[in-house]
């Protein structure tokens, strides 16, 4: 089973977002901000058991901004706010999935959404963004199935304090 951990963008701050271009390549309905790619794993019980552990308290953020992973790479949409608790919050993430045995990349967290790939749409339309705040309030425990189309389901949700 592909497990990641991620926050969701609420219903409108993902409304905000899509309507400044009336075309996405990539499903509006599948945005988040990853805070741990766990890969495939059994089952979800003994990260399930370690993300109960995570106590961070809620905090507001906002998507503003926007580039490329590289040149023509994915086009991500960043993040404005209290990016500091988000750090923290990923930094407790990863202890709590590392302490469930699962090897995460060991590289610097750099909060994206994640909107489209190749270039497209292009990143310049975006780079003055600045949507609405909200309220960062639970954390998702999501499975990937990857096939002709790629489905998230929720496999748990832990609300933050």
């Amino acid at each position: 089973m592909r497990l990641f951990v991620a926050l969701r963008p609420p219903a409108a701050a993902i409304a905000d977002l899509k309507a400044r271009l009336p075309r996405w390549p990539s499903a509006p309905e599948r945005w988040h901000l990853t805070l741990a790619f766990l890969g495939e794993l059994p089952g979800p019980q003994e990260v399930h058991d370690q993300l109960l552990t995570v106590r961070s308290a809620a905090f507001d953020l906002r998507l503003e901004g926007s580039g490329t992973f590289g040149r023509q790479g994915p086009v991500w949409v960043g993040v404005g706010g209290d990016v500091d608790a988000l750090h923290d919050l990923q930094a407790d993430v990863a202890r709590a999935v590392q302490a469930a045995g699962v090897q995460l990349e060991r590289k610097a967290y750099r909060p994206h959404l994640t909107v489209g790939r190749r270039g497209h749409p292009n990143p310049a339309v975006l780079a003055e963004y600045r949507g609405p705040q909200w309220r960062a309030s639970e954390v998702e425990l999501v499975r990937s199935d990857v096939g002709k189309d790629v489905v998230h389901t929720v496999r748990e949700r832990y609300p933050l304090r």
